[in-house]
């Protein structure tokens, strides 16, 4: 990436990101590109405790989103405050928000959920990856939400949508984490809140609302093992690599992905060349 690039991760949730992208933001802050993070939901439903409210949840959730950026190098988060769980009764609001974002910022890349991704249970993961995809391909044409246009905001279009593995297609796109993978561990430390939700994976029996010192210690040794597993079974795709994470990327055009070429040579049976290092 010889170009300066504005990048738009866009989350369902706060933590959506810092598990399968955080090694590669990181990256691309620390080699001086501006990484924001657009989170679709408040994520007020993420816990299984009962002695907490949903705008206690909501609070908790973004400012682990903000230490999480910080961690990375990206600038503060974008909250867009829809209701978590329920992504999907506001598709039209929420694509019409991230395409004025996507202009504001004049965002080059779009990193984001697989919407097509087999198995994707979640329907603000799937609507997220959906509306940020579509959001990326419409923005460019200035009738649509032609508000938008003041104040120097312009119908821009981003360059590429990037989809974070687990992914539907074969990943085209690996890139090595090594030298940020720490950082990756320490932004999703900051999501605390879900990691202590998630404690009986790595600590069998824990209580999330009463961990001990030493369970919590525990769990955040068994957080990292599990982050570097994922990122070595995804660097064996690329030959050298010790540390990785992957994506499918489309180029974008006005209304579409210019992917025909690729489309034409999958149907005749023509093999996926290698994945690019990202």
């Amino acid at each position: 990436m010889s170009e300066t690039l504005r990048i738009a991760a866009v989350y369902a949730h706060p933590d959506d990101g810092e598990f399968f992208a955080a090694g590669t933001l990181a990256k691309w802050a620390a080699a001086g590109h501006t990484v924001y993070a657009l989170c679709a939901t408040r994520g007020d439903l993420g816990s299984k405790r009962r002695d907490v409210t949903r705008d206690e949840l909501a609070t908790t959730r973004a400012a682990e989103l903000g230490e999480a950026m910080k961690q990375i190098g990206g600038e503060a988060p974008i909250l867009l405050g829809f209701p978590d769980g329920f992504l999907r009764d506001h598709t039209a609001a929420l694509r019409e928000r991230l395409i004025y974002w996507f202009r504001r910022l004049r965002i080059n890349r779009v990193v984001t959920f697989d919407p097509w991704k087999h198995y994707e249970i979640h329907p603000d993961h799937i609507e997220a990856g959906r509306m940020a995809s579509e959001a990326a391909v419409f923005s460019c044409f200035p009738l649509l939400h032609p508000e938008h246009l003041t104040d120097g905001v312009d119908a821009v279009q981003p360059q590429e949508v990037w989809y974070m593995m687990p992914t539907e297609h074969r990943p085209n796109r690996v890139v090595d984490i090594a030298a940020t993978f720490q950082k990756k561990v320490e932004s999703v430390l900051c999501h605390s809140s879900q990691i202590e939700m998630l404690a009986d994976w790595f600590v069998k029996g824990a209580n999330p609302q009463a961990l001990s010192p030493d369970q919590r210690a525990q769990l955040q040794q068994g957080t990292e093992s599990f982050l570097e597993g994922m990122a070595r079974g995804v660097a064996g795709m690329a030959p050298g690599l010790e540390l990785a994470e992957a994506f499918f990327a489309q180029p974008v055009g006005p209304g579409h992905f210019q992917n025909y070429q690729e489309l034409f040579m999958e149907a005749a049976g023509v093999p996926p060349a290698p994945p690019q290092l990202g």
